[in-house]
């Protein structure tokens, strides 16, 4: 461990310069900073070029003066000034590549800024190469709350770098996304008053109270001093709650700590955050092995926890930043960087055992509220599971407003708004002649039925949409499901208790509700009918798919995927040609396909590369010709088709369908239908 002494400018100076020139390409920030080679870093590289640009007595941009604020609050201006100096001669005597500074940055003169328009032009780049980064993460937002682990691959490649990203893949409640006046979309059916809507008006900017604690902590692995001796560990972090006053976090230090050791926050040193919130939360947790610091380090550290805490709220929630997941995704990316580089010129690497940055909106929220708590890995230089509890005010689940579009053969219709909102995506299903819909009430989380008829009585008219009606019970945090074989509808949806629920439906009426064991299922399941019988799968606990069959009289055994899949969200399943296809979201976000000729054993098959996706898929079989619907990482919904091919993506309605998640689809009447929340 190191002494009681001050860094010098000096030495941080020299720092800088072994990182510029990829002399430390091969510790841990040295790996964390080399990723992305054309674009990553640009924030970092803005702010060193905004110190050099202050240095040469030109006047910075916006976005140099918004870094160079952040750099300012570890270091007088002098120095940073001389960061510049360091930076230019880097670039300078190194023919203006630098291993951890995109050449976007490098390539510009002393004369040329970077601003924030800039930042927008390149925004596309940054975001796909942060996307591509093994330690970067966009899951379904009810993963962590829901206790479940995170996904074995990510957790290793945050190893690597002691440094990972997670996103929620649902973007946050919007006055657009939960229906307003202006475009038709009104008040659900049958919800009760105080649920944070305004009659007439729409709903509300989103306001609770947040609270957050640091239960304790798991060791797998101690970090292992170089000296021998046993492991010290504290906690610090950084949080914004949507344009609030940023808040720090530094915990007691933790000595002696071992390997298989479970230790507790003290009731005095918790407190995560606490405020209020408009539906967003934005953390940086970091997990430090201790040395003898200075008060020069400890005042630094505090600065730049709260530097951060503002910077989450200034790159995530200003010029339309947050909501757009990827955008979100790549920028909590640069902005977690710049502060390792920060950091890193105070202290020795190896003392960070690990940084995470963690984006919960209001979906995700709400089930962690509803769950009460959750689990992050931390595994770096040591491998801590940390365990968050929740103690604030429930949290409502965002809605949506149910839309959906037609195609006729040729063309897409405009989407369609109704009048009823959806916490979750629906599902579809034609049934002698009715086109059937299932979502779920926001109020209550009870699965609701309508169905589109065409009136009754002289004339008829234009089909219509049922008043909703719940069916049964039945309640859930997942999307449900439906199909219709054996000449019923049936239906599936996982409890709230993690039960797998199923029941027939006639067209007027639903059966008793079944239960399929073992419980501890997550996501949705998926139904279709193929070869005579209804297939289900659904994800079990271990995110593994399983398959179980009806064949008119009962369930057959549940078989686990024979290629060993892992997935975090619901798959989905059609008929097409000789076979029944299977697709799934993969957690790095493309699109993979598998297909069975009518046994429990599933066969790869060509996957739509290279498709992505942030949720599950829709398919929708009409004859020999199978359709795709995804929601693209660019907000859009695009269909495509497949019969001994793949075709190519378009835009559903040119554009103007905009899903919030998962998309569900049907043909009826030789018309294909696509219904999802926007």
């Amino acid at each position: 461990m190191s002494d009681r002494v001050k860094s010098t400018e000096q030495e941080r100076l020299e720092r800088l310069r072994a990182l510029l020139s990829g002399a430390r390409s091969n510790d841990r920030v040295g790996r964390a900073l080399g990723q992305g080679i054309e674009y990553g870093n640009v924030l970092l590289g803005a702010m060193l070029h905004g110190a050099d640009r202050l240095r040469q007595g030109y006047t910075p941009t916006d976005l140099e003066q918004l870094l160079l604020g952040a750099l300012r609050t570890v270091v007088p201006d002098a120095e940073a000034r001389q960061w510049g100096r360091v930076y230019r001669e880097a670039v300078t005597g190194q023919g203006g590549r630098l291993p951890v500074v995109p050449e976007t940055i490098t390539r510009r003169t002393v004369n040329q800024g970077y601003a924030l328009a800039n930042l927008r032009e390149d925004l596309n780049n940054v975001v796909a190469e942060a996307l591509a980064a093994p330690n970067v993460q966009i899951v379904d937002p009810r993963v962590a709350a829901a206790g479940q682990e995170e996904d074995p691959v990510f957790v290793e490649a945050m190893r690597e770098t002691g440094f990972a990203v997670t996103a929620f893949a649902r973007p946050s409640v919007s006055q657009a996304a939960a229906g307003t006046p202006a475009d038709g979309a009104g008040q659900a059916q049958e919800e009760p008053a105080g649920t944070g809507t305004e009659q007439g008006g729409g709903l509300a900017a989103p306001s609770f109270r947040l609270k957050l604690e640091m239960e304790n902590f798991y060791v797998r692995r101690d970090v292992g001093d170089q000296g021998g001796g046993r492991d010290e560990i504290y906690w610090t972090a950084a949080a914004a709650s949507g344009g609030s006053t940023g808040r720090q976090f530094v915990s007691e230090e933790f000595g002696a700590v071992n390997a298989g050791q479970t230790r507790f926050f003290s009731s005095t040193r918790k407190l995560l955050f606490e405020g209020q919130s408009s539906g967003y939360l934005g953390l940086s947790i970091h997990c430090w092995e201790a040395d003898q610091s200075s008060d020069e380090w400890w005042d630094a550290l505090v600065k730049a926890l709260n530097d951060a805490a503002a910077a989450i709220d200034r790159f995530l929630l200003i010029d339309n930043f947050l909501g757009f997941v990827p955008l979100w995704t790549g920028m909590a990316f640069e902005v977690g960087k710049m502060f390792l580089f920060i950091i890193e010129t105070f202290r020795n690497y190896d003392d960070l055992s690990c940084q995470r940055t963690i984006g919960l909106d209001q979906q995700d929220l709400a089930v962690l509220a509803h769950y009460g708590q959750t689990k992050w890995n931390f595994n770096g230089d040591g491998h801590h599971e940390l365990k968050v509890k929740y103690a604030g005010d429930p949290v409502p689940f965002p809605v949506g407003t149910l839309r959906y579009a037609v195609f006729n053969g040729s063309t897409w219709g405009a989407p369609i708004a109704l009048d009823f909102e959806s916490m979750t995506p629906p599902a579809l299903a034609s049934y002698k002649g009715v086109l059937h819909a299932l979502f779920v009430r926001p109020a209550d989380k009870v699965v609701m039925w309508t169905r589109l008829e065409t009136p009754v009585g002289v004339g008829g008219g234009s089909p219509v949409w049922s008043k909703p009606e719940r069916i049964g019970g039945d309640s859930t945090l997942y999307a449900p499901a439906l199909t219709v074989g054996h000449d019923k509808l049936f239906y599936a949806v996982t409890g709230q208790d993690r039960g797998l629920y199923w029941r027939t439906g006639t067209g007027a009426a639903w059966s008793a509700p079944g239960r399929i064991e073992p419980a501890g299922a997550h996501y949705s399941p998926a139904l279709a009918t193929y070869s005579g019988k209804v297939w289900m799968v659904h994800v079990g606990g271990d995110d593994r798919p399983y398959l179980n069959t009806h064949n008119g009289t009962g369930w057959s055994s549940w078989t686990v995927d024979n290629l060993g899949w892992r997935v975090n969200k619901g798959v989905a399943l059609a008929p097409q040609g000789m076979g029944l296809w299977r697709i799934a979201t993969g957690m790095d976000n493309r699109l993979h396909a598998s297909a069975t000729l009518g046994t429990s054993l599933w066969f790869r098959s060509n996957t739509p590369d290279p498709w992505k996706s942030s949720h599950s898929p829709a398919l929708a079989a009409q004859g020999d010709t199978m359709w795709i619907f995804l929601r693209g990482l660019d907000g859009d919904l695009y269909a495509g088709t497949y019969t001994n091919t793949w075709s190519g993506l378009h835009k559903v309605s040119n554009g103007a369908a905009k899903p919030m998640d998962a998309p569900a689809a049907a043909v009826h009447e030789n018309k294909v239908y696509v219904m999802y929340r926007q």
